[in-house]
């Protein structure tokens, strides 16, 4: 079988993998586009389809002062240590260039969403297409790859074999031999493989995986077998807000605007604000693995941009009642404790400042009020942090700091942005990472 050559393969594709290939194939690069599990839902369709790109065009013309600079400051705050300096700076300005490219050389409808606040930003700096969906950001970017002549769609396609080769990489499947210059491995991460959940993130063993089940780890184990060093395998996105079953979730933004959790004796147990990665382990430590979502119609109002939230209504998954009796009458528990709950936040949404939280909340937003509205949710492994060592413009490195030549990294496989636990994932730095290393990775292919 005579090897067909082509610039770029490409080991994936999910957001890292098709902005990679776009971006690729813009500058006139052939790219032959693999991904065994086209017909499974990745990660991205999964996900609510926002990523924070501070400082992009769409977000200055709101009138919204922000910059990769700022960002790259909450993530900090945010993270600590944890952070990944290897990779944050330059894909934090990378991001506003990726919505550029999406909107001015894609012709995507890109959207900067005004409405969505969300835990650790410290500006609203979300973009999404319109409606604002995991399912239909993916379908934008699916529709492009498959419609680009330069991008070959080897889809719902087995690599049998992979190898490094002299002048590249040799990807073998039942139908063609590929030769590529240059390798993106954009794979997917480990949080379907419970041996490996089991062994870097312990505390997360036996949760709910509420992301895709293509994440078996496959992609990082193989780039260990070549030498590319490991990091951040104990970091995680939790999610806080999940449905018990995992078919939908709340969203994050319903404690930013106001929202509390009770347990199942009506009492709060956690500062909500902590941000839905870290509230996952929280509600999975108490009675029942369940947590009582208490909010309002006011803050239902505000969700329009939520399609999370949109799916969570029309499953049923949503207590509606005029009054805390009837809401704590629905929902099973104790309506005195309930109401003592809420009275404390109202009351501390009234006041100059959250400082009489006796839980250490910072803000409250606005005071609950009539009617109201309640979910019960459970903690989930949305999808892990650690992975592939890379640089910043996604070259994977060996334990000595080395690049191994030609190969890149970005995405579920490669080491995240940020993690240790599931404490340092700031809301959008899945598609932060896979999007802006993905962009940086290119660039830097060009001169390779």
């Amino acid at each position: 079988m005579n090897p067909k050559n082509t610039d770029l393969a490409i080991l994936g594709a999910g957001a890292a993998g098709m902005m990679a290939a776009l971006c690729a194939a813009d500058r006139g690069m052939h790219v032959a586009l693999f991904d065994p599990f086209w017909s499974t839902p990745n990660n991205l369709e999964l996900s609510g389809g926002l990523f924070p790109a501070a400082g992009s065009q769409l977000q200055s013309m709101a009138g919204v002062d922000d910059s990769p600079g700022q960002w790259l400051a909450d993530l900090r705050a945010y993270a600590g240590s944890s952070v990944n300096e290897r990779i944050a700076a330059p894909v934090a300005q990378s991001l506003p260039q990726v919505v550029a490219f999406l909107v001015e050389r894609m012709q995507m409808p890109v959207r900067f969403l005004a409405d969505v606040p969300a835990p650790g930003h410290g500006a609203v700096r979300f973009h999404s297409v319109t409606p604002a969906s995991g399912p239909a950001l993916s379908d934008c970017l699916r529709r492009a790859v498959r419609a680009h002549p330069l991008i070959d769609c080897r889809v719902d396609v087995v690599v049998s074999r992979m190898e490094r080769a002299e002048k590249g990489f040799e990807l073998i499947d039942a139908a063609r031999h590929t030769h590529a210059r240059q390798l993106l491995l954009a794979g997917g991460g480990f949080g379907g493989a419970a041996d490996m959940v089991t062994e870097f993130i312990p505390e997360m063993s036996g949760a709910l995986h509420s992301g895709s089940p293509t994440n078996d780890g496959s992609v990082i184990g193989m780039a260990r077998a070549w030498g590319a060093a490991l990091a951040g395998m104990d970091g995680y996105q939790g999610q806080g807000h999940t449905h018990p079953g995992g078919h939908t979730r709340l969203g994050m933004s319903i404690p930013t605007l106001g929202g509390i959790m009770v347990d199942r004796s009506g009492q709060r147990f956690v500062r909500e604000d902590i941000g839905p990665s870290a509230l996952a382990a929280k509600v999975l430590a108490q009675p029942g693995q369940l947590a009582l979502e208490v909010f309002d119609a006011a803050i239902e109002a505000r969700l329009g941009n939520h399609s999370a939230y949109a799916a969570a209504r029309a499953a049923g998954r949503v207590l509606e009642a005029d009054t805390l009796e009837e809401l704590a009458r629905a929902a099973g528990v104790p309506a005195h404790a309930l109401a003592d709950s809420v009275a404390l936040a109202v009351q501390c949404a009234e006041s100059a400042s959250g400082s009489s939280d006796p839980l250490g909340r910072a803000r409250f937003a606005q005071p609950l009020a009539a009617p109201y509205r309640a979910s019960w949710v459970t903690g989930s492994l949305a999808h892990t942090q650690g992975g592939i060592v890379t640089d910043g413009e996604g070259r994977v490195l060996m334990a000595d700091g080395q690049a191994i030549p030609h190969l890149y990294a970005a995405g579920g496989c490669a080491a995240g942005l940020s993690g240790q636990g599931g404490d340092g994932y700031l809301p959008g730095n899945g598609l932060a990472q896979s999007f802006g290393l993905a962009f940086n990775a290119v660039a830097a292919m060009a001169g390779d």
